[in-house]
């Protein structure tokens, strides 16, 4: 067991954790296993009363910016160009219309089942609206966007002021589809400059959501840089080969203390 001791002389969090489980379970667990799993995380999340320590990033501001809806209006206001959007469960809609065909279709939230024997991740996939709608479409709402094809995909990861971005690449080409169903040893990160505007709109948007860490995926198409989506709670360390990007929160988080 551990406890966690803490006054107002807490500077800094550092908060990986998502803000709620999103593991669906056939069975009930254990009686002990769903206290465990309600009561720790409610703790954690009411260590939000130490406002003037250095959250990375608050609970409430990562559960507001993992809403797709919200970010994507946030990033369309401060000037990115944002993929048309249409979100809905009706397989009657005029999506091809709007979007075009084929279209990128996705979930709304991140989908991760858990069966007896097998786990399930959903990614976002380039198919034709009439394939996509079918009898059983109408089960749960659906994320469909324009289709971005060529692109290059871009990976940008903010802690604090600093800014790193890296363009991911699959035997050295851009990737069609999702990168994230290519094999990992096929894949290469280099780093990418970003206009001084994008970087600058990248920083507001991490900014505006109220979060200090961010991971936000960009792709370049059409000679456009279009806005993906932000997730507060990235991966990082898969991208920080020299070890800066982890310097940087080690740093972000003792700053505080140094500064007392």
């Amino acid at each position: 067991d551990q406890w966690i001791v803490s006054d107002e002389t807490l500077q800094s969090v550092w908060w990986r954790q998502s803000t709620f489980r999103r593991d669906a379970f056939a069975d009930p667990l254990p009686l002990e296993d769903q206290l465990r799993f309600s009561q720790w995380p409610a703790l954690m999340r009411g260590l939000m009363l130490f406002e003037n320590a250095a959250w990375y990033n608050l609970p409430a501001a990562t559960y507001k910016a993992e809403s797709k809806p919200y970010q994507l209006r946030q990033a369309a206001l401060l000037g990115f160009h944002v993929p048309e959007t249409r979100m809905t469960n009706d397989r009657s809609a005029e999506v091809s219309d709007e979007l075009g065909d084929p279209i990128a279709v996705k979930s709304v939230d991140t989908i991760y089942l858990v069966g007896e024997k097998t786990q399930h991740f959903a990614y976002t996939n380039a198919v034709s609206w009439r394939d996509c709608a079918d009898e059983d479409f109408h089960l749960i709402p659906a994320t469909c966007q324009a289709l971005l094809e060529p692109k290059l995909d871009l990976r940008v990861t903010i802690v604090g002021d600093r800014l790193w971005c890296h363009a991911i690449e699959s035997d050295d080409r851009e990737i069609e589809g999702d990168w994230r169903l290519r094999p990992k040893d096929r894949l290469s990160y280099r780093p990418y400059e970003l206009s001084d505007g994008l970087k600058t709109r990248c920083r507001e948007l991490v900014k505006q959501t109220g979060l200090r860490f961010a991971a936000i995926d960009l792709a370049v198409s059409d000679g456009r840089d279009w806005f993906i989506e932000i997730n507060p709670t990235g991966e990082w360390a898969w991208l920080d080969a020299d070890g800066k990007i982890g310097l940087a929160i080690a740093g972000e988080l003792v700053r505080k203390n140094d500064a007392a």
